[in-house]
This record gives structure tokens, sequence and C-alpha cells, in this order.
């Protein structure tokens, strides 16, 4: 049986056709999955900062501020309004990216959630052995015996991790616990 051109040609056009649906089926697909991506990596850092209150500009301000340095620097620094912006105006100069109405919501957030606090606050793994003994209110040699199982540890990850220090009395630390700030930070000036 011979096929003839009309039956070739519909053929053709219903592969081309099929071929089509197909594309656009996966265009389809992919674009519908990501949201679910943008929400997926919204939600790691969610989970990774449990510390930051939720909130209007939460996400913003780790997706942005964690770009250059450890989020534990807002939780070491509390300020006014007029602190923040002038903060993140210093950031903007030295390079952070971002909309202007990124740096608006970023400044909303962190005046509402880290307003200026009357704690003094101390970076573990950064501190010496005098900001240690002030900020705890321990003795110096306490201060030295913390600071020198940090280095050999490699600095602190958390309060369990501190408390560890032998022969360190744990309640101090526990008392005090409203003043450390884990993780990475800026090395504060001698005092």
């Amino acid at each position: 049986m011979k096929s003839s051109p009309i039956t070739g040609v519909n053929h053709r056009g219903f592969n081309l056709l099929l071929l089509l649906f197909l594309g656009l089926g996966m265009i389809v697909l992919s674009v519908s999955t990501l949201p679910t991506v943008a929400a997926a990596q919204a939600s790691a850092t969610t989970d990774q900062h449990p510390e930051f209150p939720p909130g209007v500009g939460r996400d913003t301000t780790l997706q942005l501020c964690v770009k250059c340095h450890s989020p534990n620097v807002i939780l070491a620094y509390g300020q006014s309004r007029t602190g923040w912006e002038n903060t993140i105006t210093k950031m903007v100069q030295k390079g952070a990216e971002g909309e202007d109405e990124d740096f608006a919501e970023i400044a909303d957030y962190l005046t509402e959630h880290f307003p200026p606090s009357t704690v003094q606050k101390v970076f573990v793994n950064m501190a010496n052995e005098k900001q240690l003994a002030d900020v705890l209110e321990i003795s110096l040699d306490d201060a030295k015996a913390i600071v020198a199982y940090r280095d050999k540890a490699k600095g602190f990850n958390s309060i369990e991790e501190m408390k560890m220090v032998p022969n360190v009395d744990a309640k101090k630390i526990d008392a005090k616990k409203d003043r450390l700030v884990f993780g990475a930070g800026v090395k504060p000036e001698a005092n």
C-alpha cells in the first residue's frame, strides 16, 4: 500500500505538534518548580538562624547580610534606627548589594527586633581574658582558663561547649548567657 503525500504531511505535522507540546510541558514544569526552590532556600535560611525572630524583613536581612559576615554580628549589637541606618550605609559603601527597598526593609526589621541594649555582649570566640572576665563577672584566672580551652578547641559553637571548661563554674556562665555571642564575629577592641 502506498502512502499518500497528505498522510506523510499529517504524520510530520503530528510529530511536530507532539514535540511542541512536549517542549511546552517541559517549560511549564521547570517554571512551576521555581517558587518551590525559592521557598526551600528561604526555609533553609530560616531554619539555620532560629535566633532571628520571624517578621517582615527577616529573610531579606539574612540573605543580604550573611553574604559578607556572620549574622552573629547583628545579635551582639542592638542599635537605634539611626544606628542601623548608619551601619547599612557603611555596608553599602563597602559593597553590599541590594535595592533601596531591601535596605529599608532590613532597617525596619533590625530596629524592631534588635534595639539598643544595656546588656554588654561579647563574642566568645574573639574576646580576650579581660573582656570575658568583665562580661561574665568571673575571675581573671577563670577567664584565662576559658580562653586557653577555647583556643585549644579552636572555638566554641555553643554555651554547652563553653561550660565544658574544667574548673570553671558553669552556673556563672549560664547566669550570663544573654551576654554571650557564639560563632564568627568581629574582633572587639581591647579595654
